[in-house]
């Protein structure tokens, strides 16, 4: 091979590279805004509530991506401020499993997040917003069903595996008139999900959420209020009864 070919080949891989890494820069740069624009758009369709974002950081070579301030809001009819407030929430990505048909999530980790319980009349938020999950994850499912009769060919969606959920240090505020306008907050008992999506084919992104969100639901619907009497004065009593009234 003569020198010019030689040179003619350095110079095309030079150019790939600086493309790859310039491409690698782009993609840093926006994937924080294409996340939280999508975040925005797709959850409320779960939830039924508005959800906000602060910011969205990821780095691709490690598969650490780190939410600041997530806000799931209430659906409509509610009166408080939001439903979740996530302020930090670290997803750590497999990246050997970017490209195959379930994604591997190693661990999904939620500290401080700040949720309020509003009671209506024979229901609440958060119960609201877990039939909404239900139905849209239905819905999907029905969605796919009906498509793989049409065209004979299974529908192969994304699935996932999230090794371990872990939800820690998180209060909850209940809004109800029992309270008379004081806001119990107890602490939230940690929790700690394993192997969700863990069967060969995975979880569909619903089915996961669904399993996740129906954790908090359960812990917070279970909580009896003890030690709520530190709080701005407002008894275990109260709690009880503002949770016996819609019960």
């Amino acid at each position: 091979m003569n020198e010019k070919k030689k040179k003619m080949i350095k110079m095309i891989g030079l150019g790939i590279l600086a493309f790859i890494v310039v491409l690698i820069f782009i993609i840093h740069f926006f994937l924080g805004f294409i996340v939280k624009a999508g975040a925005e758009n797709i959850v409320p369709k779960f939830t039924g509530g508005p959800v906000n974002m602060g910011s969205f950081r990821f780095n691709m070579f490690t598969g650490k991506a780190t939410m600041k301030k997530f806000v799931i809001g209430n659906p409509q009819g509610y009166k408080t401020e939001y439903a979740i407030n996530l302020d930090n929430l670290v997803v750590d990505v497999d990246m050997t499993s970017i490209f195959s048909k379930k994604l591997v999530i190693q661990e999904i980790r939620i500290e401080g997040a700040q949720v309020i319980y509003e009671l209506g009349l024979g229901t609440s938020n958060l119960g609201e917003i877990q039939n909404n999950i239900g139905k849209a994850t239905r819905a999907d499912k029905k969605a796919d069903e009906k498509k793989e009769e049409t065209t004979n060919e299974p529908k192969e969606g994304k699935k996932i595996q999230i090794s371990h959920f872990y939800f820690n240090d998180a209060k909850v505020s209940m809004s109800a008139v029992a309270l008379q306008g004081v806001k119990a907050s107890v602490p939230i008992p940690s929790i700690h999900l394993e192997g969700i999506g863990k069967e060969k084919e995975g979880a569909s992104i619903g089915d996961a959420a669904m399993e996740m969100f129906n954790s908090i639901f359960t812990v917070v619907g279970n909580m009896d209020g003890s030690g709520v009497g530190a709080v701005k004065g407002v008894g275990e009593d109260a709690w009880k009864k503002a949770k016996g009234l819609f019960e």
